[in-house]
């Protein structure tokens, strides 16, 4: 049998860039937060997950340090629906606190790490998954906005690393988004894959662009409008110049099937710190498969949330992309978090270790990367 959970917490923890990100639609972030949620099992057995920031990472670790530890402590490791089922109940219908999805998803996700350490498994065979091995795009924060140059002799250096895909953003106007996506695939060519993000809307006629894009061929076109207008993504969607792609602000398994249902989106990309953790990942997943449409899950900052994604993607059995964060420092998936999912030669691959096979120094996470307050994304003026 499962053993009990004795113990729940989370603390924020943040790491400054050296040089900051370029700019994306939602401005440039000044730091990586994340929410380490830990879960303790009376056999001795720690289990770790990441929930998401938001703009309040401190309210999202006060839920699970406070509410939450009376819906999860004194469970079985095993009982993630239980624990789903009662937040849904207690928090989710009642009051509607965004803030409780992404606790839960932390907590969902170190619940599958716990239960696959205890029992010596990874959590992606305890799931029933394929052996992880899916083919990685570039995406994270990288390739934000640039000249036509930059950008290509950004995808030349990925090139050189083995990606074969990646991720560009738009939203700093027609003309040189234009000329971005344009240059790209010139200069990579038609077997090299090219995504594009909007990070929720443009300032121009969004159908031009999706005009554009369909003749270079990209993948896909992401979050060319912000998640409450569902009706454009729509009225996009049917003019079929470009799949659309959303899913990183789209909350729960519920809306998901609203969406797919709908039509308005053709890549589905829950992100499981944000969507309420794997389990609700995966039941996004096979709404997906059910309905023609690609399962894609987005990213978040650390070696957990990575590792869990691609879980995800083997529970559900999808060879699609994985989203690998490309940038050169990332202590929160190379350092004092690491494991989980090795990414090389443009693939990305997981192995037996158990849980989620992650390693965390709770100790120098501590003592270096103390978590800051409020929002790690300046207001952006337009």
């Amino acid at each position: 049998m499962a053993s009990e959970i004795v113990a729940l917490s989370a603390r924020v923890h943040t790491w400054r860039f050296g040089e900051r990100p370029r700019e994306i639609g939602t401005g440039s972030i000044l730091r990586r937060d994340f929410v380490l949620v830990r879960v303790e099992l009376a056999d001795g057995t720690v289990g770790y997950g990441e929930a998401f920031h938001g703009h309040a990472g401190t309210a999202v670790a006060e839920i699970v340090n406070t509410t939450m530890q009376d819906v999860v402590v004194g469970r079985r490791c095993d009982e993630m629906l239980a624990v789903r089922e009662e937040t849904r109940e207690r928090f989710l219908a009642a009051s509607g606190m965004g803030g409780f999805v992404f606790a839960l998803s932390g907590i969902d996700i170190a619940m599958w790490d716990a239960y696959g350490r205890s029992v010596g498994e990874p959590a992606w065979r305890l799931l029933g998954g394929i052996e992880p091995d899916a083919p990685a795009y570039a995406g994270g924060f990288t390739l934000g906005y640039s000249t036509p140059e930059l950008l290509v002799a950004d995808l030349v250096s990925l090139a050189e690393r083995g990606y074969r895909a990646a991720k560009v953003r738009v939203g700093d106007g027609f003309e040189a988004d234009a000329a971005r996506v344009r240059a790209a695939r010139e200069a990579l060519g038609d077997d090299f894959r090219l995504m594009t993000d909007a990070n929720l809307g443009l300032n121009y006629d969004t159908s031009r662009l999706a005009t554009v894009l369909g003749e270079v061929g990209a993948d896909w076109l992401e979050e060319p409008y912000v998640p409450g207008r569902r009706d454009a993504f729509e009225a996009l969607a049917a003019l079929r110049r470009v799949p659309l792609a959303a899913g990183e602000n789209i909350f729960g398994a519920d809306p998901f099937a609203e969406w797919i249902a709908s039509g308005a989106i053709q890549v589905a990309q829950p992100d499981v710190s944000r969507v309420g953790g794997i389990s609700e990942a995966i039941r996004v997943g096979h709404l997906a498969q059910a309905h023609g449409v690609r399962f894609v899950p987005h990213i978040s900052h650390t070696a957990l949330n990575h590792a869990a994604t691609l879980t995800a993607m083997s529970a559900v059995g999808s060879k699609d992309f994985f989203e690998a964060d490309p940038t050169a420092v990332n202590p929160f998936r190379q350092d004092v978090i690491s494991g989980g999912v090795v990414v090389e030669d443009g693939r990305a691959r997981m192995t037996d270790a158990p849980g989620l096979g992650v390693a965390v120094d709770e100790e120098r996470l501590a003592e270096e990367f103390r978590g800051e307050s409020g929002s790690p994304w300046p207001r952006v003026r337009r």
